[in-house]
């Protein structure tokens, strides 16, 4: 049974480091160290797209607000509450895509398509929403904008031939699915029922309201596992790679399993307890000596690989 809103904890000051996926820092260190992207992105800066994109949104979409949408709305202030921010501007567009996503930079918003809102039920959405905010809370919409920008225009103008040609887009694709990672943990810690984020991916893969009765979880993580066990083969990696390396977002069995993953780890338990670093930890913040966990402190044991800290 889902949480309901009036147990659901809320974690004030908490930072993105307290969730933040290995695997996007490491991916975006990688992004920053490729000397064209700042220039790139002071370009993208100056051509104003986000204040287009804005303009666009307030003429063609709903602007959800306490007024307007309010049922949506509120979700959307629970989640902003539970991590502790302020909630961005949320847009409602008419697009028969399955989608959401957060652009800009200096002013970043939300875009949930309205297919999404008809495909999933309330819990679902409101995971949705900490997962978008779990992006803005992270500090990723502007390499995420500029990531979608350039794979639009790359599309369009190089086909995807040019566009696997060149080195930084393989950067951008590789760090927009770490990305992911981390927002799928803000996701779940708005949420705090596995169960629904787990749904959730496994809706979004499958995309249909009338099997939503049987859909099973425990099924669509093994799933997950068949889907690993098929790396015996090399051929298998290699069709594997070509399938992924070009993908914005990591398959949905794979990130069911991470979320489940997560769900059973030190970290997430940690967090929960209300033990997490927080803005006003500051410089007290450290890394593990271990793994380069940002960790609190106080912890005498890394969340992430459980190694003692204090070696």
């Amino acid at each position: 049974m889902a949480v309901q809103e009036s147990i659901r904890k809320k974690f004030p000051r908490i930072t993105s480091a307290a969730f933040e996926h290995p695997a996007d820092r490491a991916a975006l260190d990688a992004l920053r160290r490729i000397p064209v992207l700042d220039k790139i992105l002071k370009k993208f800066l100056e051509l104003g797209l986000e204040r287009v994109f804005r303009i666009q949104m307030m003429g063609q979409a709903v602007h959800v607000t306490p007024k307007q949408c309010h049922k949506i709305y509120r979700l959307f202030k629970e989640a902003a509450d539970i991590l502790d921010m302020h909630e961005p501007d949320l847009f409602l567009v008419n697009d028969f895509r399955v989608n959401a996503y957060t652009f800009g930079a200096e002013r970043p918003f939300i875009v949930m398509n309205s297919a999404l809102v008809d495909l999933l039920d309330d819990d679902e959405l409101m995971a949705v929403l900490g997962h978008e905010l779990g992006h803005v809370k992270a500090g990723h919409v502007l390499y995420r904008s500029l990531a979608y920008f350039l794979i639009s225009l790359f599309k369009m103008f190089a086909g995807i031939g040019g566009l696997a040609s060149t080195g930084i887009s393989a950067a951008l694709f590789d760090w927009s699915r770490k990305s992911e990672l981390t927002a799928d943990r803000a996701e779940l810690l708005v949420m705090q029922d596995p169960n629904v984020c787990m749904r959730l991916h496994m809706k979004l893969a499958g995309g249909s309201k009338k099997v939503y009765e049987q859909i099973d979880v425990d099924e669509f993580i093994k799933q997950g596992d068949k889907y690993q066990e098929l790396d015996f083969s090399t051929l298998n990696k290699l069709y594997k790679i070509l399938f992924e390396t070009w993908l914005t977002h990591p398959l949905p069995i794979y990130r069911a399993k991470e979320i489940k993953d997560w769900a059973e780890s030190k970290q997430y338990k940690e967090i929960l307890a209300g033990r997490y670093p927080t803005d006003d930890s500051g410089p007290l913040v450290r890394n593990c000596p271990h793994c380069g966990t940002k960790i609190s402190p106080s912890f005498f044991f890394c969340p992430d690989c459980g190694k003692n800290t204090r070696v």
